[in-house]
């Protein structure tokens, strides 16, 4: 996902608290983006996976249990933290696209119904701001992301589309590998696949590793004259020089004395 497509997102209203979809489709989304959650993990958290603070929101695995391939990284996997600050403590920001305020709204909304249904995300109210007591299925959560595309006439992306931003993201930005995985939950080298190198840094590499392709043109000749009264210096006159743009190179000059 870009930047640009999800400042379309909530200027068109599919994210944001102006309604209870609208409510859904934000929780959805950022539990993707900013936590890395994979689509079947979003039918497993419940409100008590989260903790707000004044100006963070704590994400924790509950009960996690990695599927198991034989592997010892997969027996010693350790449930995931993590934690995403929205602003600085007394920071100006904008209330309503204020993460904190929101996931307050709706985890609010959830525990109004966490006792009678093990959910997070709960059917939204046509009429209300409001969450009917009904767990929305896996299907339709993995729906979510593809029609706000497709109302916004955007390329259709599938849920694990927010998944692979969180990561590509981190990596553009230069952020530690370690910090990543710990943040995405990867255990195995699959991490990688989600890198997803910028047009800059396509650009840097191609600079680094391409060949000079300036142009070099010629001009007059130069004559190159001993002075009479200093041995050891030379005068240019009527001087041609090759020109073009050089970067990282050395340029040697011989000078040969006319007799």
């Amino acid at each position: 996902m870009s930047e640009e497509e999800e400042a379309t997102f909530w200027e068109e209203k599919f994210l944001g608290t102006t309604s209870a979809k609208s409510l859904l489709n934000t929780m959805y989304f950022y539990n993707g983006k900013i936590f890395g959650l994979r689509g079947g993990d979003h039918r497993k958290i419940v409100g008590n996976n989260f903790e707000i603070g004044p100006n963070f929101i704590k994400f924790e695995e509950l009960n996690a249990s990695k599927t198991y391939h034989g592997g010892l990284c997969d027996l010693k996997y350790v449930p995931r933290k993590v934690k995403h600050g929205c602003h600085s403590i007394g920071e100006k920001h904008e209330p309503s696209r204020c993460l904190v305020e929101i996931y307050t709204l709706c985890i609010g909304l959830v525990e109004t119904h966490a006792k009678a249904v093990t959910a997070f995300y709960f059917k939204p109210s046509t009429r209300r701001l409001a969450l009917e007591k009904v767990a929305v299925g896996i299907n339709s959560l993995n729906k979510i992301l593809p029609e706000m595309c497709e109302s916004a006439g955007f390329k259709r992306k599938t849920a694990h589309s927010l998944r692979v931003t969180c990561v590509s993201s981190l990596f553009n930005a230069g952020v530690d590998e370690k910090f990543i995985r710990k943040r995405s939950g990867h255990r195995s080298n699959a991490l990688f696949q989600y890198e997803k190198p910028t047009e800059e840094n396509v650009s840097k590499a191609s600079n680094i590793l391409g060949q000079s392709t300036s142009v070099v043109s010629t001009s007059t000749c130069i004559t190159i004259e001993k002075r009479e009264e200093q041995d050891e210096s030379i005068a240019l006159k009527d001087v041609v020089f090759q020109k073009g743009n050089f970067n990282n190179c050395t340029i040697n000059v011989t000078v040969s004395k006319k007799e």
